[in-house]
């Protein structure tokens, strides 16, 4: 069973506190390194990026694990530098002052290329990090959002930003509803998926996206260690606020990255497999309504 944690509070780390609690917790082991990976794929804003807010509860969450290692790390888009990216929204220093051991950006590491099987649809494989290999639990930090040409960016998506420049050049940027792109993304968790997601809906784009588009405020943080039932629940959450036709009018289920997602068996394969809990959603029911 997919365990997914759906907490409204207007204190940030309290409610990522409170929805990694209802999801079952981290289950971190004592001693290992844990590397946290925020939203920062521009220097847009919340919801352009994720909240520094929810880095700030995700970071002392993990703490209570007596990690060895605390690793803050992610990459922008080709275009831009990382770590300026992450000190224009407040990400760097937000690691800074919770004591995280290390903050890093993906743009010049060495990396080494993967090409896992089941990847059919990344006929070029591609590159990754090769510190994720000395990682021993990831977290995940997306932000809930449409996405202008991959319909919508959640855990499955997040999963991008570990690829190199050269690799993103390969994702066909093109109409909704890409099937190939929504393979792509899924299949790139093939490798170094991350142990668990807490997804910053406390302001969600309900069309376009990434960094521009109609805001709803939800103030809602979501977390699983699943992330098909993370992704699932978060399409539910935008339906419920009124979002593009795209997603409005199919079945959470529908989506392509979600249908190859559970062809290759990274998460939750249907509705009976996940098991919602809430504190303080009042339309928690609407939500989980919209999960057929």
């Amino acid at each position: 069973m997919a365990f997914v944690g759906v907490s409204r509070n207007p204190d940030i780390p309290e409610s990522v506190k409170t929805a990694v609690e209802l999801a079952g917790g981290l289950g971190i082991e004592k001693g290992s390194t844990v590397l946290l990976r925020p939203n920062a794929n521009t220097a847009d804003l919340p919801p352009g990026s994720t909240n520094p807010e929810v880095l700030r509860g995700a970071i002392r969450e993990v703490k209570k694990y007596n990690p060895g290692r605390i690793i803050v790390a992610e990459k922008s888009m080709s275009s831009l530098d990382t770590e300026k990216v992450m000190k224009k929204l407040g990400l760097w220093q937000v690691a800074e002052a919770e004591g995280v051991d290390e903050i890093l950006t993906f743009d010049r590491m060495k990396r080494w290329h993967v090409k896992p099987d089941g990847a059919s649809s990344w006929p070029l494989g591609f590159y990754v990090p090769e510190m994720l290999a000395a990682v021993d639990y990831t977290v995940a930090l997306p932000v809930i959002k449409t996405h202008w040409t991959a319909t919508f960016t959640m855990g499955l998506k997040s999963q991008i930003s570990i690829t190199a420049d050269r690799d993103r050049a390969q994702l066909p940027h093109g109409k909704h509803r890409d099937t190939l792109f929504g393979n792509m993304i899924a299949e790139a968790n093939l490798v170094y998926m991350p142990d668990f997601y807490i997804s910053d809906a406390m302001k969600c784009f309900v069309t376009e996206g990434p960094n521009i588009g109609t805001l709803r405020e939800p103030g809602i943080i979501l977390a699983s260690p699943d992330v098909v039932a993370n992704d699932v629940v978060g399409l539910a959450l935008l339906k419920t606020l009124g979002t593009v036709p795209e997603i409005q009018d199919y079945s959470v289920w529908a989506q392509p990255q979600i249908r190859r997602a559970v062809e290759l068996g990274l998460g939750a394969g249907d509705r009976d497999e996940i098991t919602v809990k809430s504190a303080g959603v009042g339309e928690i029911e609407e939500i989980i309504g919209n999960l057929a």
